[in-house]
């Protein structure tokens, strides 16, 4: 079994103790049910004796030192595992390079780092508490065949039946909750038109029945599978509780028409057959689990073995470092493919040669699908060349050296995602800070403060501004801009092109910025225009229409 396999990996240096305090727990219970009955059998004759209360008391605090052991244990483990499942895949994430990302896809990734990990943290530690319960009921069985072989065997065999019955109607009841959730996400649905959609539907009077009407049929279905699913449940749950009151009746009713000298031990076996309740339903809930678990654990592994596969041999990228920061950064005959499902080629770049250099502020231009973003991944090093070489100062970067030519670079796409936090800028100089939001006029907006903007709810164009503060924060060599303007204003377009650009370049970095103002191509040093994949080179403004046209 997965579950057993990985816990005896990931998991191994509590076990003994843990099944140490399991089966004293059991041994604990076991034997609280013969001081019960000898007590009984006193208290029947009148005596109440001070060596049974003295037992009973220590057999007591076994069982609570013993069962909160193996609870909070079971549960510090079941967490500690899920955090170092966590940390591989996270790790894994991050050294995997842009293609394997998307091939993968972020939803299945997200679905593993998120609903799998949420699946474990939810089972593990009810699975920990139905095995411990488990081991309790083999002692119960002991103890009971030793009152009665008769009893234990009756008693066993309705217990199974009303678990396999309850184990049953639970899988049809689960059923019945994934319909009843899909209902309930219809309704959401419907909800999330009527909000977002609020302006079209007052517009509308015709769209607004319609909607509502949809909202109806999707309540009214929500309505009754949600009845549906709580009758069930109800059923089960007195039928459940039925089947264990007939197994008391049968303790008291059927066992002593087979056998003889019963009358002795009915109420040992009695109130036994009773302690076996509690440690039957836990068992009978969490048996369900253990597919669900497993499940989760097959799409872990799974998404693990695909990332490493992925990596394969590859060396550490982080193992060496690049001598300085590059006075130049170039592709030289790069070629890459993108490819579908069946590994066919769909859409192609290359060979690209161009160089970057520093001081210099080099613009790339094209039309949408001409491979700009993709030229921009090979030249950050974020997806592997499918051919030709990268470049850093004339010599080519070799993948030992690939993480520090990445470190290098500041780069802000076009998806550019700005986090909250300061991640990798160590105490910045609240000046300096200070300064930059002023310069980009954010500082009615935003503060920094606890190493993190105070809010990253702003509009595009304002997140944009941020994530320039942030690269200017990190002060890297090479900055990459990939339409930085196009969402902003007039205004700050024109500091952008004729004010920020122009002090970057007079900082000596390498600026690299993808645009489509061709008013301000002239102030470009360098122009690299691409077009199906291929890159066209002029020096400024009219040398590059000269090449289209050409």
């Amino acid at each position: 079994m997965r579950l057993a396999a990985i816990v005896l990996r990931e998991l191994p240096e509590n076990l003994r103790t843990l099944a140490l305090m399991n089966v004293l727990s059991a041994i604990a219970t076991a034997a609280l049910l013969w001081l019960v009955d000898a007590a009984a059998k006193d208290a029947a004759k009148g005596i109440v004796s001070p060596r049974l209360l003295v037992m009973y008391a220590v057999t007591v605090t076994l069982f609570g030192v013993t069962h909160n052991y193996a609870l909070v244990t079971a549960s510090q483990d079941a967490e500690r595992l899920i955090h170092k499942i966590r940390l591989r895949l996270f790790d894994l994430v991050r050294r995997a390079d842009l293609v394997t990302v998307d091939r993968i896809g972020r939803a299945s990734l997200h679905g593993v780092l998120t609903q799998d990990t949420q699946t474990l943290a939810q089972t593990l530690p009810l699975l920990a508490i139905g095995g411990q319960q488990a081991v309790m009921l083999v002692f119960l069985a002991v103890y009971l065949a030793w009152l009665s072989p008769l009893a234990c065997v009756m008693a066993f065999a309705f217990a199974g039946i009303a678990v396999a019955v309850k184990v049953a109607r639970v899988q049809r009841l689960r059923r019945s909750m994934v319909e009843a959730a899909a209902a309930e996400t219809r309704v959401f649905d419907g909800l999330t038109d009527l909000l977002r959609g609020f302006k079209e539907v007052r517009m509308n009077r015709r769209r607004g029945d319609g909607l509502i009407r949809d909202l109806a049929d999707a309540s009214s279905r929500a309505r009754a599978v949600n009845v549906d699913m709580k009758e069930q449940w109800g059923r089960n749950f007195a039928l459940v509780e039925a089947m264990f009151y007939t197994l008391i009746g049968m303790m008291v009713f059927v066992v002593p028409l087979f056998t003889t000298g019963y009358h002795a031990v009915v109420v040992a076996a009695t109130t036994a057959a009773l302690f076996i309740v509690g440690p039957v339903s836990t068992v009978s809930f969490v048996t369900p689990l253990v597919a669900q678990t497993e499940m989760a654990l097959s799409n872990i592994e799974a998404m693990e073995e695909r990332l490493r596969a992925a990596a394969g041999s590859a060396p550490d990228e982080g193992a060496d470092r690049l001598p300085g920061p590059p006075g130049s950064i170039a592709l030289k005959d790069a070629t890459f493919a993108y490819h579908d499902a069946d590994g066919a080629p769909v859409f192609a770049v290359g060979p690209l040669s161009a160089e970057f250099r520093a001081g210099e502020i080099t613009f790339v231009t094209g039309g949408n699908g001409s491979g700009k973003s993709t030229m921009l991944r090979l030249l950050t090093g974020l997806m592997p060349l499918g051919g030709g070489q990268l470049l850093a100062d004339g010599e080519p970067v070799p993948a030992e050296r690939m993480q520090s030519y990445r470190d290098m670079i500041s780069a802000i796409f076009s998806d550019y995602h700005l986090s909250r936090r300061l991640y990798g800028v160590a105490d910045p100089d609240p000046a300096r800070v200070r300064a930059l939001l002023e310069r980009l006029e954010m500082q009615d907006k935003v503060t920094v403060a606890e190493g993190g903007f105070s809010t990253v709810s702003l509009s595009t164009g304002q997140r944009k501004r941020l994530a320039l503060v942030v690269a200017q924060l990190e002060d890297k060599p090479v900055i990459v801009l990939d339409e930085w303007a196009a969402d902003q204003d007039p205004h700050f377009r024109r500091v952008f092109y004729e004010e920020l650009l122009p002090e970057l370049k007079a900082l000596g970095k390498i600026v690299i910025c993808v645009t489509h103002d061709e008013r301000w191509f002239g102030l470009a040093d360098r122009v690299y225009h691409m077009n199906e994949g291929r890159i066209e080179e002029g020096h400024g403004h009219h040398h590059l229409f000269a090449l289209e046209t050409a």
